[in-house]
């Protein structure tokens, strides 16, 4: 059974889901702020009696302890319920609009939580500083290799008050590309502090988007600025759709000759054609091949695993499979060839505290 805050977090990941691939929607966003005569308790039942009358044609998720998220599919049906739901003396209601959705989905949430945080004042959705540099943590999750030797792989995580930890897949697109470049120039930095700790580490993986491919005078120019002496402990990872372009493909063409580790990064969740998929593998200069999560979930997954493993093998690649949750994932992986596992399995993403328990535990 979920804990009240473990229930809230997963009803605002829902709120995500529910509106990231919607074009058009709006939110109305409600917070209990007194209660008079009324006990707490007594307000969130005359509140959830009232929001299950609008069910099913509008979502409504209970956020936090005194504050509701309602998911609605027009202007019209927003501003309804504002106006019934203004009558009660205790709610705080705001709705925000939203005709043509061009942002992730967090944008909105935040903008309409604010609102109702502070009605006087709509504070803007994001400062880009205060992403880069108050906001985002860095955390690594292990890599565990067949030798047992380890690596990690550096992960931005959005760490914003209201709403919890942020997967990079929602909050990167909400950065400019000058603040992708701080916070990813932060990441190689402690990707380097760490490995200078660690020497038994074997590599550090970033993440590079393809915005960040396009030109990497930045990187070249910050690699050289910290004085790396091992190139091939600084791994990068790079999407199928980022090596789709002529540019990237001569951009990781320098990288490598650096000695540098590139990795295809969750690879199979692309919109590519397969045979495409394998020729790009065979014609860029990488070193190895994620395999995404998927492919461990199914019931054909055994022999799917197999195959894929053993041909990206017979391109000289390494293969690392993602995640490797719990030991059923690991039992699929019995006839696949493999280099290298990440997952819970092994652990979660750790803070640079948590990750030197591990390493003291598992070296």
């Amino acid at each position: 059974m979920e804990t009240g805050i473990s229930l809230f977090e997963s009803n605002r990941k829902s709120v995500l889901k529910s509106i990231e691939h919607k074009k058009s929607f709006a939110l109305v966003y409600i917070t209990i702020i007194s209660w008079h005569e009324l006990d707490l308790s007594k307000c969130i039942d005359v509140v959830m009696r009232k929001l299950t009358l609008y069910q099913p044609k509008v979502e409504w998720y209970r956020v936090f302890d005194k504050e509701y998220l309602l998911v609605c599919h027009a202007k019209s049906q927003a501003r309804l319920i504002s106006q019934e739901l203004s009558n009660i003396e205790y709610l705080k209601i705001h709705y925000l609009y939203v005709q043509d959705r061009k942002l992730p989905a967090l944008n909105y949430v935040r903008q309409v939580y604010l609102q109702n945080t502070n009605s006087d004042e709509i504070k803007e959705c994001s400062s880009q500083k205060g992403l880069v540099t108050e906001e985002f943590e860095i955390v690594f999750q292990p890599i565990l290799h067949h030798n047992r030797q380890l690596s990690f792989e550096a992960l931005s995580r959005w760490r914003w008050e209201e709403m919890g930890s942020i997967s990079p897949g929602i909050c990167i697109p909400i950065l400019n590309i000058e603040s992708l470049i701080e916070l990813t120039k932060n990441i190689i930095k402690k990707a380097v502090d760490l490995l200078s700790r660690y020497n038994e580490i074997v590599y550090v993986s970033i993440n590079l988007s393809a915005s960040l491919i396009k030109d990497i005078t930045w990187l070249i120019e910050h690699l050289d600025e910290i004085g790396i002496t091992n190139n091939n402990r600084i791994a990068f990872e790079i999407t199928e759709e980022t090596i789709m372009g002529i540019e990237a493909s001569e951009n990781l063409k320098i990288i490598r000759d650096r000695g540098h580790i590139i990795f295809i990064d969750g690879f199979g969740s692309g919109s590519g054609s397969g045979n495409s998929n394998f020729q790009y593998m065979s014609l860029l200069p990488l070193n190895g091949v994620k395999l995404d999560r998927l492919f461990i979930s199914g019931k054909s997954n055994k022999k799917v695993m197999e195959l894929l493993t053993s041909i990206i093998k017979a391109l000289d690649l390494e293969v690392i499979i993602e995640g490797v949750d719990n030991v059923e994932h690991l039992n699929t992986l019995s006839d696949a060839q493999y280099d290298s596992i990440q997952g819970y399995y092994i652990s979660k993403p750790l803070t640079i505290n948590e990750l030197t328990k591990f390493m003291n535990d598992n070296c």
